[in-house]
């Protein structure tokens, strides 16, 4: 048998689970809310300034966002230890 006790693991695996289905809440919440404003403003208004802009600006973010995540160097790419010479880790 292992040494962590049983209820220590499904404990963890429960708190993993929920941290999960708050952040996916989050994400669809904030996707609804997009949508909803994107919709009202669509339909409710002739001028294609606005819609250019209420539909752009987002996508604007997103291509932001994801092309900073894809260029970001890998956790074992970084150069952490070169900012800590002369320092002695114990």
């Amino acid at each position: 048998m292992s040494a962590v006790p049983m209820l220590l693991v499904v404990l963890g695996a429960v708190v993993a689970l929920v941290v999960v289905v708050v952040v996916v809440w989050k994400l669809l919440l904030a996707a609804g809310l997009l949508g909803l404003a994107q919709w009202a403003v669509v339909t409710q208004t002739d001028d294609p300034t606005l819609v250019v802009l209420v539909l752009g600006v987002p996508s604007l973010i997103t291509v932001v966002a994801v092309s900073r995540l894809v260029s970001r160097p890998s956790a074992g790419l970084r150069r952490g230890r070169s900012r800590l010479k002369g320092v002695v880790l114990r």
